[in-house]
C-alpha cells in the first residue's frame, strides 16, 4: 500500500479519536487534517434553552427555539465596550445573528387606517427576560450596511492580548453570556446593549397625524421650507450657520427596484440642522421625518448623534448639480438601501421617549 495513504489514514483515525474522547468539534477538525492550521474563529451554536418572540405590528407572530435560531446565518463580532459614563468595559468576541437576518423574514402590518403604509416610521422595541428595553427605529436595523449590524449574540468570550494573557484585567465580563445578549458595535457606548432579550415587537409611535402631511402617492410637490415641530410648538426651520457638506460616489440602490444612480450630492449636515432647529432633546429620543407627500421615517437621535453614519447625513439640496424633486431631501447616505431618503422632507417632528 502507498505509505503516503498509509499516513493520511494514520492521521484521519487519530483525528477521530481526538473527537470522540476530546469534543472537538467535527468542522473544527476538518480544517486542522486540511490545512494544519489551528484555527481561532469556529462556530458555535445557539444553546438549547433559549426561546425568541417576535410579536406587536406583523403579519405573524414567531417563536423561535434554539433549533431555529440555529438556521438563521450567524457572525462573528469584536467589540470594544465603554460604558456611557465612558469606564472601560473590554473587548469581547461574540457569536450572534444580525437583527436583519431575523426582521427580514417578518412582514410588518399596520392597521388600515394607518397614515403612512410603510415600515419606516416603525420602532423595534427589543424586551429582556426581567422587562427592560432597548429601542430602534425599523430603518437603521433594515437600511443600513452589513458592517457592525445590531445582533443578538450567544457566545461570547474574552478577546485578550497576546502578551501576559493571563495577568490581563480590563475586561469586566469574564464569562460565557447566558441568554441573548443584543449588542450595538457601531455605536460609541453600551447604551443600548441588552442582555436576555426575549421578545422583539414592532410598533408605530403614537404622534398627532394631523399636524403632518397626509399620504398622497404619486403626487408632485415641493418643500418651501420645512417646519420644525417639537413640545406642542412649531417653527420655520433655519438653515443659518449649518455648513454646507459635499459627498463624492453616492451609490444609490433601492430596496424595492434596485440600482439608481452613483452620484455627487451636496447638502446641509443634518446633526448641525437638528442642533440649530431643536433645542432641547435626548440622546433616546426619535425624529420622524415627512415629506410633502406625505413619505415618512423616522430616526433615532442615538444613530445620528452616536454613530459613524450620522456623521455623512445630509439634508441634500444639490444631486448631481441639480436641486432633488422637491427641493430639499433627507439622505443618510451611509446607507445601503436609499428607502429612508425622504424626497420634498417639508416636516421634521421630535419624538421624545416614553410618547
Amino acid at each position: 500500500m502507498n505509505k503516503n495513504l498509509i499516513s493520511r489514514t494514520a492521521l484521519i483515525v487519530f483525528l477521530s479519536a481526538i473527537t470522540l474522547f476530546s469534543g472537538c468539534s467535527k468542522d473544527y477538525l476538518e480544517i486542522m487534517a486540511v490545512t494544519g492550521a489551528t484555527p481561532l474563529a469556529i462556530r458555535e451554536k445557539v444553546p438549547q434553552s433559549l426561546t425568541l418572540r417576535v410579536d406587536g405590528m406583523v403579519k405573524k407572530e414567531y417563536v423561535f427555539k434554539s433549533d431555529s435560531l440555529n438556521a438563521f446565518s450567524s457572525t462573528r463580532i469584536r467589540t470594544r465596550e465603554v460604558a456611557k459614563d465612558g469606564k472601560f468595559l473590554g473587548t469581547y468576541i461574540y457569536n450572534g445573528i444580525p437583527a436583519y437576518n431575523i426582521l427580514e423574514g417578518i412582514a410588518p402590518e399596520k392597521p388600515k387606517t394607518a397614515a403612512f403604509d410603510k415600515p419606516l416610521d416603525m420602532l423595534v422595541v427589543f424586551t429582556s427576560s426581567t422587562g427592560k428595553k432597548s429601542v430602534f427605529s425599523y430603518g437603521e436595523l433594515i437600511m443600513t450596511d452589513d458592517s457592525l449590524p445590531v445582533t443578538l449574540a450567544f457566545h461570547r468570550k474574552q478577546l485578550l492580548p497576546t502578551t501576559d494573557r493571563e495577568k490581563y484585567d480590563k475586561n469586566v465580563y469574564r464569562e460565557n453570556i447566558k441568554g441573548l445578549r443584543l449588542i450595538c458595535p457601531r455605536e460609541s457606548d453600551d447604551a443600548r446593549y441588552l442582555d436576555d432579550v426575549v421578545k422583539i415587537t414592532l410598533v408605530v409611535p403614537k404622534i398627532d397625524d394631523s399636524i403632518l402631511p397626509s399620504m398622497k402617492k404619486g403626487a408632485k410637490c415641493e418643500s418651501k421650507t420645512i417646519t420644525c415641530l417639537y413640545d406642542g410648538t412649531e417653527k420655520k426651520g433655519s438653515f443659518e450657520g449649518v455648513p454646507v457638506r459635499k459627498l463624492n460616489r453616492i451609490v444609490r440602490v433601492g430596496h424595492g427596484r434596485g440600482f439608481k444612480t452613483i452620484s455627487d450630492v451636496q447638502g446641509y449636515g443634518l446633526k448641525a440642522f437638528l442642533d440649530k432647529n431643536f433645542p432641547e432633546f435626548g440622546e433616546s429620543d426619535y425624529f420622524l421625518f415627512v415629506a410633502c407627500d406625505g413619505y415618512r421615517s423616522i430616526l433615532s437621535a442615538r444613530e445620528i448623534y452616536g454613530t459613524r453614519d450620522g456623521e455623512s447625513m445630509i439634508i441634500t439640496n444639490k444631486i448631481d448639480g441639480k436641486a432633488p424633486q422637491g427641493k430639499y431631501m433627507l439622505m443618510p447616505s451611509a446607507d445601503y438601501f436609499v428607502d429612508r431618503n425622504v424626497w420634498g422632507l417639508s416636516h421634521i417632528l421630535l419624538i421624545k421617549q416614553g410618547e
